[in-house]
């Protein structure tokens, strides 16, 4: 089994005001698990990163465009960008403990030396890499393509000094393969990253100093796409917020105390005597909302979503309904709906 738990983790609390009605809102921040957008197969435990890139070429994606002038191509070295990339990958994957273990090839397994074509490792070369560093699985990097322009531009203002602003863009595009050993199947997938800097003066020399340097860019843009797929390939936390209402009904606010000593057992019996005995379909909205958000913080979906409805249905009753209220509710039922088929995916993807 993976060391990933499907849980949930209470984090901070606050204090918001609905402005329609003296009811306050309390959120609280939670962590939940995400499924990655890629998966590796469950009996992939040990993982191999693979560097199968051709160098782009020097003269290739790079551009320099100076105000009131034509853009002008400019030779610019990335031939360490595949490595960046792939050891930021490897640091911060290593940190997941997803894998039992994690290693690196950094030196490029093509030899094709075209840029312009993917070749992708074939069976023998799997087997091969494979077998040599112990894993059962592979995740290469085919092929890292960046596009990057320095240019300058002028900021026109009508109530402050007029301004000048340089910028360096990088559009990344990045070509990825799982492999697995003595196993045909291969998942091939392309990210699109873009990565920007952007400095203002009232001097344009002054702004372009301000920059990093091109090389530099590159280097900080390699290493923040292999950050970035870390998430792509590994299920990852996501700080969510929720809203608990703070009702002046003695039920109500016993229900909350026991939030703060996170007794949910006792917060839901309390709001679901609430939700049976009050006849006021406001304070039933509330209790149903609060029981949603509980139910879901012990994991327990299908209730979630059972009282989520509830409220959502009890609030369309009310003679003037709050639009913020219910467009709240709508979206989290919503989101129940999208974490209940997440669950199924991360059982999947933690092998649980």
């Amino acid at each position: 089994m993976r060391t990933q738990k499907l849980k949930f983790i209470l984090l901070t609390f606050g204090v918001v005001f609905i402005t329609s009605c003296s009811t306050p809102l309390l959120y609280t921040s939670l962590d939940v698990l995400r499924p990655a957008q890629v998966a590796f197969a469950p009996e992939a435990k040990s993982l191999l990163l693979v560097n199968n890139t051709v160098v782009q070429p020097p003269y290739q994606g790079h551009k320099t465009e100076q105000l009131n002038k034509k853009a002008k191509n400019v030779d610019i070295s990335t031939d360490s960008l595949s490595i960046y990339c792939l050891g930021a990958l490897l640091e911060d994957v290593e940190g997941k403990d997803f894998f039992s273990t994690i290693n690196l090839v950094p030196n490029s397994t093509n030899k094709t030396n075209d840029f312009s074509k993917i070749t992708e490792l074939d069976e023998n070369t799997v087997k091969s890499l494979c077998q040599a560093n112990h894993a059962n699985a592979i995740l290469s990097l085919d092929k890292l393509q960046v596009i990057d322009n320095m240019y300058e531009s002028y900021v026109e203002s009508f109530t402050a000094e007029n301004t000048f602003v340089a910028t360096i863009e990088l559009q990344f595009e990045s070509t990825w393969s799982i492999h697995y050993l003595n196993k045909p199947d291969v998942t091939k997938v392309k990210f699109k990253d873009v990565v920007t800097w952007e400095s203002s003066s009232d001097n344009i020399k002054q702004a372009v100093k301000e920059l990093p340097k091109r090389t530099d860019a590159l280097i900080d843009g390699a290493l923040a796409v292999g950050r970035k797929c870390v998430d792509r390939f590994i299920p990852y936390w996501d700080k969510v917020d929720r809203y608990f209402y703070d009702s002046k009904n003695k039920t109500m606010k016993q229900g909350m105390d026991s939030v703060y000593v996170k007794n949910w057992k006792s917060a839901i019996n309390l709001w679901e005597t609430a939700y049976n005995t009050e006849k006021s379909r406001l304070t039933k909205s509330q209790a149903a909302n609060n029981l949603a958000i509980a139910y879901e913080i012990t994991g327990n979906l299908d209730n979630a979503l059972l009282y989520a409805k509830t409220c959502f249905s009890l609030l369309g009753e009310l003679s003037t309904p709050n639009y913020d209220s219910v467009m709240r509710i709508a979206n989290y039922i919503e989101e129940l709906n999208t974490r209940k088929k997440e669950i199924d995916s991360l059982k999947i993807q933690l092998a649980e």
